[in-house]
């Protein structure tokens, strides 16, 4: 890598990320300055508790001490970069190599940069930190030989980064097929909330139970046999007493040789799994044994450069065009050509004959805006990552209450299928609430088509009709199998999640208008965000469930009539549901005509934002 070019690059980049601040504007420069600095506070306060810890407290534990606080941060830190993989599955490039494929300059010098900009992360920001705090305390604190675990953590941030660069450029390779792409990202997260989910379904499961539960019974069966030999007059006091201090003492022997199990449980663990190496190679310095810090260092490297490396040819072939190559062509067949079907012999294909459909009660413009939507939708992958929520909601949930653990009153229960569909729209914000940005160039229709603007923003909303009701409904079919609802209670939920996805939609709109942001394509996240979008679209996120606890208000005046005994055993709540709805459905035709004409408005803004490098 020649260094001339590389400061060249790095300039460049240092230039290209400030006109990208410039054009966000003076407030957003400052929003931003202001999280800089919170960020940088913050890591200096993980530094230093960290550091205190190591130096005070882990100095006089056992090895087995530091070994559990190494592989809690090595958790924490692959937990924390798996969650900003999946938001990017796909590698984005700082400096895109296709620009320099005609220059004579390095382009391994444009591969580092683009790689160390990856690094520039909230996860790399605040753990590293900690780990430098965690190791530089240990080794003031305990001995020089404690130093080992600097290179080693360093070089395993090194190989996780360096293998998932690698397998961001991989996906990316197998990315060109725009076909393969959506069930790539598809295949790839479901796998990702699998891992996640792995421990809350290993707790459910709980494959110890029946160990706990016979050495509980046991344990009782003891007490109890004691107890009545000591009421029966069969042992004296003190026979009893020395009994029962035998007992304890067997009891604590068996928990010291549980404790034992599960630490050598750990240290197989640690020395079984590459991933341990990092906390095996600190507690064996604990104990004096440097070569487990240093084997994980050198393997650590390795993996790493391996990696880079094989990062850096896959890079190469994607931009020399090796992954799009087409095939040769194929032989002309001397068969003859099937004539062209004619236009009275043409079968409507099945996609058309879906878009040509109508909804009743709804205009021409509104049904095919809705058709178009709903299809677009069903065949974006950013989409099919919000599907994946009901995943983890369902064993939550069963996590909860297959455990026992939640017990609700009758008169509560209704709260349980209401904070279900919260999270299910909670889910949906970051689509929703930035609906013209995953239009992209597509709003340019919308802009030039005579159709009325409310019937935009009304095509786009029923547009997400069936995938929220389509998922919200086998989650709180769910829920209310664990907590039984009364009749009036089932009948009033209907109407109370209309009137909630109403609202929801009222809320959405007016920030889509307000604050559109451009989306890469299969992606969820933005490019070039600006600061008061983004601060926006947070606010949107905190306030929703708080603008949406009007919808409560049937099920509160029924409670309290019941509390009281006045509600003379009628259904209350549904009927309180129903009115709650009608207004809301006239309240929302009326903030919809007031939100296409502020949409029709700000057009141009909106176009501006969304077409931006949306490509």
């Amino acid at each position: 890598m020649n260094w001339q070019h590389f400061q060249a690059f790095l300039w460049l980049r240092w230039r290209l990320f400030a006109n990208q601040m410039t054009r966000g504007g003076i407030l957003s420069q400052i929003l931003l300055a202001m999280l800089a600095v919170g960020a940088g506070f913050l890591a200096i306060v993980l530094l230093i508790a960290s550091f205190l810890a190591g130096f005070f407290l882990l100095p006089q534990a056992p090895p087995i001490a530091v070994l559990l606080v190494w592989d809690g941060l090595v958790f924490f830190f692959l937990v924390s970069w798996c969650t900003g993989l999946i938001t990017e599955l796909q590698r984005s490039e700082s400096l895109s190599l296709d620009k320099f494929l005609h220059l004579p300059v390095s382009l391994s010098g444009v591969f580092t940069l683009n790689y160390l900009s990856s690094l520039a992360c909230a996860t790399i920001i605040l753990q590293v930190p900690t780990m430098l705090g965690l190791s530089l305390g240990l080794t003031l604190g305990k001995g020089p030989l404690l130093a080992l675990q600097l290179p080693a953590a360093a070089a395993f941030v090194f190989m996780v980064t360096a293998l998932s660069y690698q397998f961001q450029g991989w996906l990316a390779a197998l990315m060109v097929n725009k076909r393969r792409r959506r069930t790539i990202i598809v295949i790839v997260s479901v796998i990702f909330v699998l891992i996640f989910q792995v421990p809350n379904l290993v707790n459910i499961v709980r494959p110890w139970k029946s160990y706990e539960e016979q050495n509980k019974g046991q344990v009782a069966q003891q007490d109890a046999e004691l107890d009545r030999a000591l009421k029966a007059n069969e042992i004296t006091i003190e026979e009893f007493h020395n009994r029962r201090m035998e007992m304890m003492r067997e009891r604590a022997a068996r928990g010291t040789d549980t404790l034992k199990w599960w630490q050598d449980f750990a240290w197989i663990a640690n020395m079984a799994l590459p991933l341990g190496w990092l906390p095996w190679g600190a507690a064996g310095a604990m104990e004096d044994n440097p070569l487990p810090g240093l084997l994980a260092t050198l393997i650590y490297t390795l993996i790493g450069a391996a990696s880079l490396w094989r990062a850096y040819r896959t890079t190469l072939r994607i931009y020399t065009g090796q992954f799009t190559g087409q095939p040769a062509v194929a032989a002309v067949s001397k068969q003859p050509r099937p004539a062209l079907p004619t236009a009275d012999s043409a079968a409507p294909t099945a996609n058309a004959a879906f878009l040509e459909k109508t909804i009743p009660w709804l205009s021409e413009q509104a049904a095919v805006i809705a058709l178009t939507g709903f299809r677009s939708l069903t065949r974006a992958p950013e989409v099919k990552l919000l599907l994946l929520s009901p995943i983890g909601i369902v064993v939550v949930f069963g996590a909860l209450f297959l455990r026992g653990g939640v017990e609700m009153p009758e008169a509560f229960r209704p709260l349980a299928a209401y904070g279900a569909m919260v999270t299910i729209l909670f889910s949906f914000s970051q689509l929703v609430g930035n609906q013209f940005g995953y239009d992209r160039n597509g709003f340019r229709i919308f802009m030039l088509s005579p159709v009325p603007r409310r019937e935009i923003l009304l095509g786009k909303n029923l547009a997400l009709v069936p995938l929220l009701f389509g998922l919200g409904a086998p989650v709180v079919a769910v829920v209310t199998i664990f907590i039984p609802l009364r009749y009036d209670q089932l009948l009033a939920l209907p109407f109370q999640f209309v009137s909630m996805f109403l609202i929801y939609c009222m809320a959405a709109n007016l920030l889509s208008i307000l604050a559109p942001m451009p989306v890469a394509v299969g992606s969820l996240k933005p490019l070039t965000p600006k600061m008061v979008p983004m601060l926006l679209h947070m606010i949107f996120m905190l306030a929703m469930p708080i603008a949406l606890t009007p919808v409560l208000a049937p099920w509160g005046i029924a409670a309290a009539l019941e509390a009281l005994d006045l509600s003379w055993s009628m259904p209350i709540y549904p009927v309180l549901a129903v009115l709650e709805c009608a207004a809301i459905i006239g309240l929302f035709r009326v903030v919809l005509r007031w939100e296409g004409d502020l949409l029709q408005t700000r057009e141009q803004q909106i176009l501006e934002a969304v077409v931006a490098k949306a490509e």
